[in-house]
């Protein structure tokens, strides 16, 4: 596992098995994902996988609205590509959010994530916050974004907001 190099891209039409494999196994079956539901992610946000030689270890989806990256699925597995896939993934999610000007990447976290998820998150620099410790135009998009026993983890991209039109 330490010797595989991580190879980060975009999702296409012939991942959607292997998609749905790598989140079923990292939601320990807490979120059941068919191919069905995995192209619908495609066709609707920016899907990325995460792939050790031709073996898909961790996926990502996330979409921009307003100036804010919203990710809204991070899934690694097995477990043990955490560090390296997922941090990869974060990278290059993080890359295209600053490119599009984003002030913030925040992770929608369901309820039943792993506790090695959420510290890792923290260790990237992401920050458990609720929707009120927000600003108001974040707040107004990631409201969108909860429906209940979700968390939120940020992390801002930029030191100050975007005032002016981009």
């Amino acid at each position: 596992m330490a010797d595989e190099e991580i190879q980060v891209r975009r999702a296409g039409r012939q991942d959607l098995a292997a998609i749905a494999a790598v989140v079923e196994s990292s939601s320990h079956s807490c979120l059941a994902v068919d191919e069905a539901k995995a192209t619908d992610w495609l066709f609707s946000k920016a899907l990325w996988v995460a792939t050790a030689e031709s073996r898909m270890v961790g996926v990502v989806a996330w979409q921009v609205e307003n100036l804010v990256c919203v990710t809204d699925l991070f899934h690694v597995a097995p477990a043990g590509y955490l560090e390296r896939a997922g941090g990869r993934l974060l990278q290059a999610v993080e890359a295209e959010a600053g490119a599009l000007m984003c002030e913030a990447n925040a992770v929608v976290l369901p309820a039943w994530t792993a506790d090695q998820v959420r510290g890792f998150l923290q260790e990237q620099g992401y920050e458990h916050k609720h929707l009120g410790e927000l600003h108001r135009i974040w707040r107004e998009v990631l409201e969108e974004w909860l429906h209940g026993q979700e968390e939120l983890m940020v992390k801002r991209l930029r030191e100050r907001m975007v005032m002016a039109p981009v």
